[in-house]
């Protein structure tokens, strides 16, 4: 039903035509993308009295959603279709204001499909635009039009289980929620991208029980593990993905995104939200230095307790400037942990929080990276405090010293290729200054350090857990 409810730019042109609107209104609309992005431009122009009218005209995109099969999911997905595409043409901080009008032009026609939208609305919209919808639903329904059957239960489903895989390098994460009207079941899929920032992808399927088998197959052949969550934590992954922008690359994934974002930030205020402790608030003061290094290579990072060991691996790689190229873990007084691999002993790394493996001030832990070179790190607990209020974190305070390049041989591999760039006249000079694309040795600076952008690296996965 949802293809169904799609406002054409063709119907409005017809509109505009039929109403003896000016050349210019019309190639306005031509060169807009949708039925909002005409709106925009058509206001924008000064067109004031032809947008109220042609703004009903996607009212009969709606006349599905009064049939009676739609169910309250029919509804909800063509609310957030609709505001989706609106949003990509309109300020956010104009956005609100848009959608406001916009319903109140719906209940000056008195139509029934603009119950439907104000119903919709009332769920899908901003939330400072959601009551302003349910009155405008209230005030047709009082005037003598009957609220379609799917109005009673949308906007609330019955929470079901949540899942989902994850690379161990904990760079990209699969993770489905499952939501229920009744007997009919739907799960919202989501591709979370830690690398480039946040969601990547998200549709809605009305199989959970095959895009469940499709995990765990998958994460059977990729040797990645399937984690089952409670709504609680996955609440905590949602809400901390959709603090960042959005970053789709394919363009079926942008259409996705646009189409269902309303609809995950609608189901993320359905998921139960875990007690908050101190835990949550609360930041562990490391210092992690390169073992063996001579002057000593270190970093002085704050990160949240509650960062899990994957999450540390990612804010370490980015402390040292590595490239993740290679395997690692961390040792603990727990055991050992990365990339689950039960011959080497190794558990989930995306299980365990710094708070589980060094609780105190002077706590140690280890982290061994690239098992070929051996890049040792030790890492101490210096102090646990309280986050700041309004300060992300990871955020590292201070360092000494640039870290290795990859592959550079470990600690004695890269003294030797300290000495050799620092010896013009060594026969290997020019090959490691080719091997490290550079021009001159004077580019390469074993003492360098800038905790800005060291910064500006964890910027990426930095959050505030203390909002001012």
């Amino acid at each position: 039903m949802l293809n169904d409810v799609q406002p054409t730019l063709a119907d409005l042109r017809a509109m505009l035509a039929d109403q003896g609107a000016p050349e210019e209104a019309l190639r306005l609309v031509d060169a807009a993308r949708h039925v909002p992005d005409a709106l925009e431009r058509l206001t924008a122009a000064g067109f004031v009295q032809p947008v109220a009218e042609l703004a009903m005209a996607f009212l009969d995109g709606f006349s599905p959603l009064l049939e009676p099969g739609c169910g309250p999911l029919d509804a909800e997905l063509a609310a957030s279709e609709f505001l989706g595409a609106m949003a990509e043409t309109t300020d956010p901080q104009d956005f609100p204001d848009m959608v406001a009008a916009l319903i109140a032009d719906a209940e000056a026609t008195g139509r029934p499909e603009a119950l439907a939208l104000a119903r919709s609305f009332a769920v899908l919209a901003p939330p400072e635009v959601r009551p302003i919808a349910a009155q405008a639903a209230d005030r047709l329904v009082a005037s003598g039009l009957h609220d379609p059957k799917w109005a009673r239960t949308v906007g609330k489903p019955t929470v079901g289980a949540c899942f989902g895989y994850a690379d161990p390098r904990g760079a990209q994460e699969g993770l489905a929620l499952t939501f229920s009207y009744g007997r009919k079941s739907h799960v919202l899929v989501l591709l979370i991208d830690h690398d480039l920032g946040g969601l990547k992808d998200c549709f809605v399927s009305d199989q959970p029980k095959e895009i469940r088998a499709g995990y765990v197959h998958a994460a059977e052949e990729l040797g990645f593990p399937f984690r089952e969550y409670t709504p609680e934590q996955a609440r905590r992954i949602v809400a901390d993905v959709l603090e960042r922008e959005p970053c789709p690359v394919e363009p079926d994934q942008v259409e996705d995104v646009t189409t269902n974002l309303a609809l995950l930030e609608q189901r993320l205020e359905l998921l139960p939200e875990a007690p908050r402790t101190a835990l949550d608030t609360s930041v562990h003061r490391l210092k992690v230095t390169l073992r063996g290094s001579k002057p000593p290579i270190w970093r002085r990072v704050e990160v949240p307790s509650s960062t899990s060991l994957v999450r540390l691996h990612q804010a370490i790689q980015d402390l040292f400037a590595w490239e993740d190229y290679h395997l690692w873990v961390f040792d603990t007084p727990l055991g050992e942990y990365g990339m689950p691999d039960p011959e080497l002993g190794h558990g989930d790394a995306a299980t365990v929080t710094l708070a589980d493996v060094a609780s105190r001030p002077k706590d140690r832990i280890g982290y061994l990276y690239d098992f070929g070179d051996a890049w040792d790190h030790d890492i101490l607990v210096e102090d646990v405090v309280q986050a700041e209020p309004g300060v992300a974190y990871p955020r590292c305070l201070t360092g000494r010293r640039a870290a290795p390049p990859e592959d550079s041989g470990g600690i004695w591999g890269y003294a030797d290729l300290c000495d050799v760039l620092a010896d013009p006249e060594h026969p290997e000079h020019a090959e490691r200054l080719e091997w490290l694309e550079l021009d001159s040795a004077a580019d390469f600076d074993p003492a360098a350090f800038d905790a800005d952008e060291v910064n500006e690296y964890l910027s990426r996965v930095a959050k505030v857990p203390i909002k001012p």
